[in-house]
């Protein structure tokens, strides 16, 4: 059977991509998630290569792009665009120390799992 699987950062708690950052671009925002300042950004690569999902790319001023759940968006109380216009609502968004949010509920319900889990990066991701 195939199936397409759609892949983004996946947010880890221990996230080898902002250990290997020499330069401190790629971190963790004070909520948690993984960005990069691209201020910062001297375009090693070395988040790429560290990245057991393969989710960066450079952009074409050399600097490293990833998922950042929509940043600019959810500082404001938005869903991230993926979330807010899945037309199916695939894709949900929200707290998960939260037992009582929808992606909390729907996780324990149909037993959800991270991408990788073997990895032992701790994503924020999950699937069902």
């Amino acid at each position: 059977r195939l199936a397409t699987v759609p892949l983004q950062c996946m947010q880890c708690s221990d996230a080898p991509c902002v250990q290997v950052c020499p330069t401190g671009a790629s971190h963790r925002t004070e909520d948690g998630i993984v960005t990069v300042d691209h201020g910062r950004c001297i375009g090693c690569k070395y988040c790429m290569a560290a990245c057991p999902f393969a989710v960066r790319w450079q952009n074409e001023a050399g600097e490293v792009e990833k998922c950042t759940f929509c940043v600019n968006r959810t500082s404001q109380g938005l869903l991230p665009a993926c979330a807010g216009n899945c037309p199916t609502h695939a894709r949900l968004f929200g707290d998960l120390n939260d037992p009582e949010s929808a992606p909390s509920k729907l996780m324990q319900e149909r037993h959800a799992e991270p991408y990788l889990a073997e990895a032992g990066t701790h994503p924020s991701v999950y699937y069902i």
